[in-house]
């Protein structure tokens, strides 16, 4: 029996295998190509297309960075705009408080130095009730006034009557029920002018309908001055 040697070389076998799979992927890549071609498909022509397609994006992405900015100042200019009538309202608002109060003081003027019914002497020029701001507080504000030229001191008290409803009756409140201090009634003592102010509380559930003021000269119950004012009921809000 003889013994035949023959060379083993592995790694021609391994690069045959390569080689082989290089082959079959290079040609099943050319295939595919081909199908792709067959069908219309153009490389080239996507490549064309999707560089096209590209500077599009470019160019969009572009236009809304340009819109963004438009709108950033637009927003701005608005900004700008509301502020600037903002202060214009304020202003118009402020001039307009200031011309009513210049009025009242003119008018109060006048009432001292020509009152329409100078025989009474004693005048009521004021009397105003308005929200305090929250809590159901008011802020009462009464002028009195006589003829100018008058030395005689003028003096009496000061009444104040709220009526409304509470839980869907009827009632009636004077200064003591509404004042932290229990203040009954008001006193005056003036020789030409007084004012009389101070802030009530109205108690809870208490809708108030009309208030009524009453000035009780003393001495002299004849010369007294009464005055209501009505109040709605959104002003109760």
């Amino acid at each position: 029996m003889s013994l035949v040697v023959k060379p083993h070389h592995p790694w021609k076998t391994r690069a045959l295998w390569a080689l082989a799979v290089l082959l079959m992927l290079a040609g099943g890549y050319t295939l595919f190509d081909y199908g792709r071609y067959l069908a219309g498909y153009d490389s080239d022509e996507a490549s064309r297309v999707k560089k096209e397609l590209l500077q599009v994006k470019k160019r969009l992405e572009g236009e809304i960075d340009t819109l963004r900015q438009e709108k950033a100042l637009l927003q701005r200019a608005r900004q700008i705009e509301r502020q600037a009538y903002d202060d214009l309202d304020g202003t118009i608002k402020n001039l307009q408080s200031e011309i009513l109060e210049l009025k009242e003081e003119l008018a109060f003027y006048r009432g001292i130095v020509s009152p329409r019914e100078a025989s009474t002497g004693l005048q009521l020029q004021k009397f105003s009730l308005e929200p305090g701001g929250s809590d159901r507080r008011l802020r009462y504000r009464v002028v009195l006034t006589q003829v100018l030229g008058n030395d005689r001191l003028a003096s009496g008290r000061v009444q104040l009557e709220l009526e409304g409803l509470q839980e869907s009756e009827s009632k009636s409140l004077t200064l003591k029920d509404v004042t932290e201090n229990s203040v009954n009634e008001l006193n005056y003592r003036f020789k030409y002018f007084q004012k009389l102010e101070g802030d009530i509380r109205l108690p809870d559930n208490f809708s108030l309908l009309r208030a009524t003021l009453r000035i009780l000269p003393r001495g002299s119950a004849r010369n007294s001055i009464e005055k209501t004012i009505d109040w709605s009921i959104e002003e109760n809000r």
